[in-house]
Order: C-alpha cells, then structure tokens, then sequence
C-alpha cells in the first residue's frame, strides 16, 4: 500500500509539472525561439509572430514558411534539417531526394 501512495503522488507531480511547463511554453517563446525571432527582419517577424497560436512553436512556423519557399524550387516533402546560422535548410522531396537550399535568415528567401 506504501508504494501505491508514493506511485500517486510521484504521478501527480509529474503530470502537474508537465502541464505548467506546457503552459508556459504556449505563452511566451523560449531562448531559442528569442534568438531565431531575433535573426529575421522586422517584416518577417511579423508575418512569423502573426501565424503563432498557442499550439505552433516558433521552429514550426518558419519550417512551414522555408518548406512553402522552397517548394516553388522542387517539389518538397518535409523540411529534414535547419540550420539558421548557415542559412540551410536540408529538405526531402516526393521522390526521396534529400537537397539542401541556402536561404536569407532575415527574410527566409530560398537563394539561387
């Protein structure tokens, strides 16, 4: 019985830590979510901050953003990997392919 208590209260615990820590990452961005906002253009933080609601991350956001640039260029899938102090986004094709696009961090264009 001592063990069927200690069990409930440590799962109580963590199901109230993971609902306030979900709480507060809808709420406000994280560090990185901060610097990646820092990085663009006033313009394109505001197109980014706009498109926030309290289920989409920041990283979600510009993902889909990058993916809808680079889609006009080759036919894309998924966004695979960003890397914003490069300016890279590795995505994956319909077909498979996996290409990598150079892209302005400011303002998310896909370079030629």
């Amino acid at each position: 019985m001592r063990y069927a208590t200690s069990y409930s209260v440590m799962t109580a615990t963590l199901t109230v830590t993971l609902l306030l820590s979900g709480a507060a990452s809808a709420g406000q961005p994280t560090a990185i979510q901060k610097a990646e906002l820092d990085q663009l253009s006033p313009q394109m933080r505001s197109q980014v901050e706009g498109r926030m609601t309290g289920e989409q991350s920041v990283r979600g956001i510009l993902e889909t953003m990058l993916l809808n640039n680079t889609s006009v260029m080759f036919a894309t899938n998924r966004v695979v990997a960003v890397d914003f102090d490069k300016g890279v986004e590795v995505v994956e094709g319909k077909n498979g392919e996996i290409k990598a696009f150079p892209f302005d961090v400011a303002t998310l264009a896909i370079k030629s």
